[in-house]
């Protein structure tokens, strides 16, 4: 796969998890999304350094993840159990896509 084609795909998979977030009221790890999306966004808009920006991102998502307290530990809360276990089904296959193309 291309550069180009895997930060257009990255936005659209860091959008949605943006638009979880901000359902959620998530105020804290939505800002290091924000700034991913600002970077893939900027990089496809104008064409620019693909690999750079698919680097960028890839280290501060893995940042992001890393450790306890970190946003792999982020799940979304509902009353319901079951609403609660497909609500994040959505998100840790959001989650999922963006690792793998991220290491492919």
């Amino acid at each position: 796969m291309n550069e180009q084609k895997k930060c257009q795909e990255l936005l659209v998979l860091f959008e949605g998890l943006r638009k979880i977030l901000l359902e959620e009221n998530e105020n804290n790890w939505v800002r290091g999304i924000n700034s991913i999306c600002h970077s893939l966004s900027s990089c496809v808009k104008f064409h620019g350094d693909f690999n750079g920006s698919i680097n960028y991102v890839r280290d501060t998502y893995k940042y992001m993840m890393g450790g306890n307290g970190s946003f792999s530990d982020f799940y979304i809360w509902r009353d319901n159990f079951n609403e609660r276990v497909l609500e994040n089904n959505k998100l840790d296959k959001i989650k999922d896509e963006i690792w793998k193309r991220l290491t492919e």
